[in-house]
């Protein structure tokens, strides 16, 4: 059996993947499945390194930066910081159709498909009986529609519509797709995962592939994220993945120890080894550290959520504050005297970081369970306050379904901070447009002005270009 290149679509992918990138060594690499022509894979050994090269391809700018950008600096957790101006536009909801990051993206979760593409279109036809021993076959094809879905998830919660490419391009025609509907997007993305979670490893010792638990995980967080959220939906795949055997890790800030990796409470984690590995981690050096202006400076307005809750663990476990007088850069949100840092990554380019963890389903079975009906608060209640307990806060004050659902909506912030959620919440909540533009600075300033316009990224000029039928 042989695969082919993805011609036309995936050089287009790939060139937007480069543009604007950050210029680390990593992007330099070829990925394992690249391919420069027909390439015969034979047999379980093939398979494995075709797999391994889909997973290979998200050591790439979207996974290790762009997700925070995306997920905290959209929304009201974060400031670009820095000098980018791609990320200032998309702080200020100034990005358009030539955005760097916005083509980056684009072509990098483009990429990642096509990476799983060619799994699911090589390895049922590899003629080895060793594939089929213990079912790996399906567990391979399992991981590879789990990455997929996972890239589509992605693509649809910033963009909306986009084209669904399943295969590798045979034609003119199929080289530049038309946008399929959102609600045809999320059905693909829950047939991949229905997949994933019924063919997929049970559990592994690797939280950096896909298994039940993540597809299970993922299927939670797809159906509270539809146009229309099925809370019956959410609730089951909550209910699964937390049978799976995760277990909140005892010390909130223990979580972002590099000792801790792989914990009980991860479920899907990108998995750094450092330059002296495969994988090394670029971005905790471009927003810890002095010399020049760090980028994703924490918002003033997440340290005031902290602080209004008194909630010191997770607020230094997350932020730490250093004197950055001597600095010859200047800020427009703070005082350089006590200038605020991410503090979730801590190890250079060991950091790992999280895709998904315990404490983000729990969360979202409390809000399925307050959504549900109007007396699911209580239910929802033991949930919340066994997350606020880990961090030594005291049980929720919500005493019904609306205050229930910002409790919830407070307590997600505050918990998954920095992690690439928060816009994301505020998108499958609707409440994105209210909550940014009643977010302040320091000086209790409005910082935005934004209408539901402004909540999609625009598809990349280059792709237009490339694609009259993505317009």
């Amino acid at each position: 059996m042989k695969t082919k290149i993805y011609s036309l679509l995936a050089f287009g992918a790939l060139a937007l993947t480069v543009q604007s990138g950050c210029k680390k060594d990593f992007l330099e690499k070829d990925p394992i499945n690249q391919v420069t022509g027909d390439v015969a894979f034979v047999n379980k050994e093939a398979a494995e390194k075709l797999l391994q090269g889909a997973y290979d391809g998200m050591y790439n700018d979207y996974h290790i930066w762009d997700y925070m950008i995306n997920g905290d600096v959209t929304a009201d957790n974060a400031y670009a910081g820095g000098d980018n101006q791609a990320n200032i536009d998309i702080d200020l909801f100034k990005a358009n159709s030539t955005n760097g990051n916005v083509g980056r993206d684009w072509g990098s979760l483009y990429s990642d498909i096509k990476n799983a593409n060619e799994v699911l279109e090589n390895v049922p036809n590899i003629q080895d009986p060793a594939l089929d021993a213990g079912n790996r076959r399906n567990e391979i094809l399992a991981e590879a529609s789990g990455l997929r879905a996972y890239m589509y998830f992605n693509l649809v919660r910033l963009f909306g519509a986009v084209p669904l490419v399943l295969k590798t391009p045979a034609n003119l025609s199929e080289m530049q797709p038309a946008k399929a509907s959102i609600d045809a997007v999320y059905t693909q993305i829950i047939k991949d995962l229905e997949f994933a979670a019924t063919n997929a490893k049970t559990t592994s010792a690797n939280k950096g592939i896909i298994t039940k638990g993540v597809a299970n995980a993922l299927l939670a967080k797809v159906y509270a994220s539809k146009p229309t959220p099925d809370w019956a939906k959410v609730l089951q795949y909550c209910d699964l993945t937390i049978a799976n055997g995760y277990s909140l890790f005892g010390s909130y800030n223990g979580l972002f120890d590099a000792a801790n990796k792989n914990n009980s409470e991860a479920i899907w984690e990108m998995q750094y080894d450092g330059w002296g590995g495969q994988h090394g981690n670029w971005m905790p050096s471009v927003i810890v550290g002095t010399g020049w202006k760090r980028f994703c400076t924490p918002s003033n307005d997440l340290v005031k959520a902290f602080n209004d809750e008194g909630d010191l663990i997770r607020r230094n476990a997350s932020i730490y504050f250093m004197n950055a007088t001597t600095e010859g850069w200047s800020d427009s949100y703070w005082a350089k005297a006590n200038y605020p840092y991410i503090n979730k990554y801590r190890a250079d380019d060991k950091s790992d970081s999280y895709i998904i963890r315990l404490a983000d389903i729990l969360l979202l079975k409390a809000e399925a369970l307050n959504e549900a009906s109007a007396g699911g608060w209580a239910t929802a209640k033991p949930i919340v306050n066994q997350i606020r307990g880990r961090v030594s806060l005291g049980s929720t004050p919500a005493i019904d379904q609306a205050s229930m659902r910002l409790a919830i909506e407070k307590e997600r912030r505050l918990e998954l901070a920095f992690e690439g959620h928060r816009w994301f919440d505020l998108l499958r909540t609707n409440r994105a447009v209210a909550v940014m533009n009643s977010s302040k600075d320091g000086a209790g300033n409005n910082l935005y002005n934004i209408s539901t316009a402004n909540l999609y990224f625009p598809i990349p000029q280059a792709e237009i270009d490339r694609n009259p039928n993505v317009k």
